[in-house]
């Protein structure tokens, strides 16, 4: 994967730096709160959760969600600026959370507690772009875990992705600012690019940030989870428990033990 290759993790935490200031408008963060709050009940219900890492916390939101339910949480980021707005969200919200900057790597030798679920969510899994960091990340996950815990995967359906090939994912206007999220197709990778649009000074501005994504289907994930010692799995085509269709189900989330 020669195009891949050229992107460390290192640019990847570089990218995330450089949206961290604007990921909480980006995502409509506290209007997702409202919305998720219902189905991190149903799924803190139904796989008996007290206990979490959120593996690429982003700002907070997940992890905020869990301890907001009474989960006891690791939230683990590569990016230094993430998770120092995942620390103010937390002090907001008088929620206690455990922040670790860290890489999927080197999990096992961060954890140092055994837990009842791994989340990996928000599309997270492709930023790892070779097979071994993949085998590697599952196999710390499945580490940290209790004998009946779960390791919960959330990201996009590549395989409609790659067949439709659709360059433009979606523009969003928030704060005066409007961001661009599109794709560029490389023979076996995604050019991830986010194109932030504002105003200074009266005059437009513009910034473009690009990571890479690995756009790894079902099938190389089911093969990837078995290598790492996971023999029960559950497709769904979201959070909320919709059923898994490959042709049409925007995201795929896979429940595994």
């Amino acid at each position: 994967m020669d195009q891949m290759n050229e992107f460390s993790m290192e640019k990847v935490t570089s990218f995330y730096d450089s949206l961290a200031q604007d990921y909480d408008s980006m995502i409509d963060f506290e209007k997702r709160f409202i919305w998720e709050k219902p189905v991190f009940n149903v799924l803190v219900s139904k796989y008996n959760i007290r206990s979490a890492v959120d593996a690429g916390c982003g700002t907070g939101f997940h992890s905020l969600l869990l301890a907001w339910l009474g989960v006891r949480v690791t939230a683990i980021d590569g990016s230094t600026n993430m998770v120092f707005r995942l620390k103010e969200h937390a002090l907001e919200m008088n929620l206690n959370i455990e922040p670790v900057v860290s890489d999927f790597q080197h999990l096992s030798d961060t954890v140092q507690q055994k837990v009842d679920a791994v989340f990996c969510l928000g599309n997270t899994l492709p930023h790892l772009l070779s097979d071994a960091e993949l085998n590697q990340a599952l196999t710390n996950f499945k580490s940290v875990l209790n004998e009946q815990g779960v390791v919960i995967l959330q990201l996009l359906n590549y395989k409609q992705i790659m067949k439709k090939k659709e360059r433009i994912q979606n523009v969003k206007e928030r704060d005066g600012k409007i961001y661009v999220r599109f794709y560029d197709y490389l023979d076996d990778a995604i050019a991830f690019n986010m194109l932030t649009l504002g105003q200074k000074e009266n005059q437009m501005v513009h910034e473009l940030q690009t990571t890479m994504l690995n756009p790894v289907t079902l099938s190389r994930l089911q093969h990837h989870l078995s290598n790492a010692g996971f023999t029960q799995i559950e497709l769904f085509g979201s959070l909320s428990f919709e059923p898994f269709d490959d042709e049409a189900s925007h995201d795929l989330v896979i429940v595994a033990s």
